[in-house]
């Protein structure tokens, strides 16, 4: 069917107007081109551990966002006999929060009492629907969106009440693009490095058994 002029008249200016769109979308960074934010070591929660771990592996499992903020908070173990140690890492997106890491000295107690207990400190029931064990610590958890290990730390003897151990613990609260399986192997490596920070924050005197 040949074409009038009014209706390739029309279709250019369609094309122009939605190239000028585009254009404009490109320039002041709108969907589909918003700018993805950088994840920098040097601003990444100090209660994550080693920053070049953390920021690879946030960099996976995080969706991607035009900025990034972290909120660090930890409060140190005095010595041995002191009972309390806690940290905490909130990172957040433009207007939401991605993921949350925490670690708390308690008094050991059995597995199956410990997942239990941690299990419910997460914020959406979701984050918990798939865990299963992985080797870590006294025990450990994980699931695509959640990952916490009962790290051995003072011994019995040493602080009022007998053995104390970390808990720590990462969910992710928003998804990024990785498939489930890779969201879970990239939370354990970033539990695990939590664990080691603090592990040596916390005075502990046992192996943390981090290596398994």
């Amino acid at each position: 069917m040949k074409l009038t002029r009014s209706q390739i008249l029309l279709s250019v200016g369609v094309v122009a107007t939605l190239a000028l769109l585009a254009g404009t979308a490109y320039i002041f960074k709108l969907p589909p081109f918003t700018e993805k934010g950088e994840i920098k070591a040097g601003e990444v929660c100090s209660s994550l551990g080693s920053s070049s771990i953390s920021v690879d592996s946030l960099r996976k499992v995080l969706p991607e966002e035009s900025s990034y903020s972290f909120d660090d908070n930890v409060n140190p173990r005095v010595d041995v006999t002191d009972t309390n140690y806690e940290s905490s890492c909130f990172v957040s997106g433009e207007d939401k929060q991605l993921l949350v890491a925490e670690a708390r000295l308690m008094e050991d107690e059995s597995p199956t009492s410990w997942t239990q207990w941690v299990k419910g400190t997460t914020a959406s029931d979701v984050s918990t629907q798939s865990l299963t064990p992985f080797t870590a610590g006294a025990t450990a958890v994980a699931s695509d969106r959640f990952a916490a290990i009962f790290v051995p730390c003072t011994s019995a003897g040493k602080a009022p009440g007998g053995q104390y151990n970390l808990s720590v613990s990462a969910e992710l609260k928003q998804a990024g693009d990785s498939s489930d399986s890779a969201a879970r192997d990239e939370l354990i490596k970033l539990v695990k490095n939590a664990s080691s920070y603090a592990h040596v924050k916390a005075k502990c005197d046992m192996p943390p058994k981090l290596d398994g």
